[in-house]
């Protein structure tokens, strides 16, 4: 039998799985994202398609299991009648931009819808998915600790020359075509085990993010928390060997912000953030001894940059700059998408665009969906911001208020991100939105969370991420 065939059937087997197994299938799809790079380059090079709609699959098998759940009516999810509303007129209009003739087929659609929508239920099955405190404090830290050995793949590949195994990309590369270098260096930039530069990059700064969420509900205690400062350190390092500026910059940009809502809003604050510097000039130190040459090829590439300006500014201005030329509807959803030329063989690639070529998120979305569509898009990432910002002050334990923190950088950094076009990105999104509704539920009174939520939130902190007195104001 035909090893894709094998594969085929196996993925048939795996939806089944997640059906009878929704909860623990939600925590492999997860940790599917992160491996699934590594599957496709080393494991089934010829089926890198396939593997690449794993944990999709994965998915799709979670969201049934959970509608025919029992916890889908006893979790009732807080009224947001204006994000259901563009999320609803979003999918229907993105339905029937399916249909958009200027498309070059149907499964082009299909794929674009995929990437718009397909991961918006997360929002509505993790707060179910995790009955206290306790489960999702676990699965955090043990998610985040996975940068470690990701972080030391990559160390790997870095000192490795660009012909090397290691540096294999997941796409449909001529033999002997070599990693991307930094510039005049001899150092690759890594992707860890994911396909490209641009998946081990959105990795890196949300797993900094969700790092910041776990340290702020220990209030950057060092004792027991050392594996977390641990897979701090490797984040950072991580993003300096990508050489992608962009998760850099942007948590550089944030973290006053985090310092605000996570530190100087909370009780002891001046102690926390006597620790956080010590914290973090340790990471610095670990940075500046282990990783000299990592920051030295990531100073080049920075300095050698004029671009930086513009690259910054480009969302903001690119919507309207494509504007007259996308007309009411677009050129349909999935228009500009990578996958796109991988379903129309036969068809010069992006033809179907006129010769109309942008590369910015917000510039594709006019172009694929119109105004109408382009509005509603946004309108979900800017409610969103302002949600989980009102979720910061609402919530009443530290571990909570640290979770919507996390979330509320995340999209904020997402307003001029890519999420749609960056499976990677767009996976983290909703994860992030889900975990705003799984502190949501997990905070509320005793009487008012459901039934499987079987301890208190001010007290269901698990041992390794409680700190003793902590703020519940």
């Amino acid at each position: 039998m035909d090893f894709r065939v094998i594969l085929v059937f196996c993925g048939i087997g795996a939806v089944f799985w997640a059906m009878a197994r929704w909860r623990q299938a939600l925590q492999v799809a997860l940790v599917l994202v992160v491996v699934e790079g590594a599957i496709r380059k080393w494991l089934f090079p010829g089926a890198q398609d396939l593997v690449y709609f794993a944990k999709d699959a994965i998915l799709l098998g979670v969201y049934a299991g959970f509608l025919r759940s029992r916890e889908r009516v006893r979790y009732k999810p807080p009224p947001m009648p204006a994000l259901r509303i563009a999320v609803v007129a979003g999918a229907g209009l993105g339905l029937l931009e399916v249909f958009n003739p200027n498309l070059p087929n149907l499964l082009v659609g299909m794929l674009g819808f995929k990437a718009y929508f397909f991961y918006i239920p997360l929002l509505y099955v993790m707060p179910a998915a995790f009955a206290s405190d306790v489960e999702l404090g676990r699965f955090l830290r043990r998610y985040a600790l996975l940068s470690v050995p990701v972080g030391l793949l990559a160390l790997a590949q870095f000192f490795s020359p660009p012909s090397s195994i290691l540096n294999t990309y997941a796409r449909g590369e001529v033999e002997g075509t070599y990693a991307t270098t930094f510039g005049s260096s001899t150092f690759v930039r890594v992707t860890g085990t994911f396909s490209y530069i641009s998946g081990y990059s959105s990795y890196l700064f949300a797993t900094a993010i969700l790092i910041l969420a776990l340290l702020s509900a220990t209030q950057w205690r060092f004792r027991g928390h050392f594996k977390i400062y641990l897979a701090l350190g490797m984040t950072f390092f991580g993003m300096l060997m990508t050489g992608s500026r962009g998760p850099v910059f942007t948590l550089a940009l944030l973290f006053p912000l985090y310092w605000y809502l996570a530190v100087v809003r909370e009780r002891q604050g001046g102690a926390t953030f006597g620790r956080l510097l010590l914290g973090l000039a340790l990471v610095a130190v670990f940075l500046s001894n282990a990783g000299e040459q990592a920051i030295g090829a990531f100073e080049g590439r920075a300095r050698g940059s004029e671009d930086i300006a513009s690259r910054f500014t480009a969302p903001f201005f690119a919507p309207f700059e494509i504007f007259s030329d996308a007309g009411l509807f677009g050129y349909g959803i999935g228009a500009t998408h990578q996958t796109a030329a991988a379903v129309t063989k036969g068809t010069v690639p992006y033809s179907w665009l006129n010769g109309l070529v942008t590369e910015v998120e917000s510039g594709r979305i006019m172009l694929e969906l119109g105004p109408l569509g382009f509005l509603l898009v946004y309108w979900i990432r800017f409610y969103l911001v302002f949600f989980a910002l009102r979720q910061v002050f609402k919530l009443r334990t530290v571990f909570h208020r640290g979770v919507a923190i996390s979330a509320f950088l995340f999209f904020l950094a997402q307003l001029p991100g890519g999420m749609v076009f960056d499976v990677t990105a767009d996976v983290y999104y909703w994860f992030f939105a889900g975990l705003l509704m799984t502190v949501m539920r997990l905070d509320a009174p005793a009487g008012a969370v459901a039934p499987r939520a079987v301890r208190p939130a001010r007290t269901a902190l698990p041992r390794r991420l409680a700190a003793p007195a902590l703020p519940s104001r």
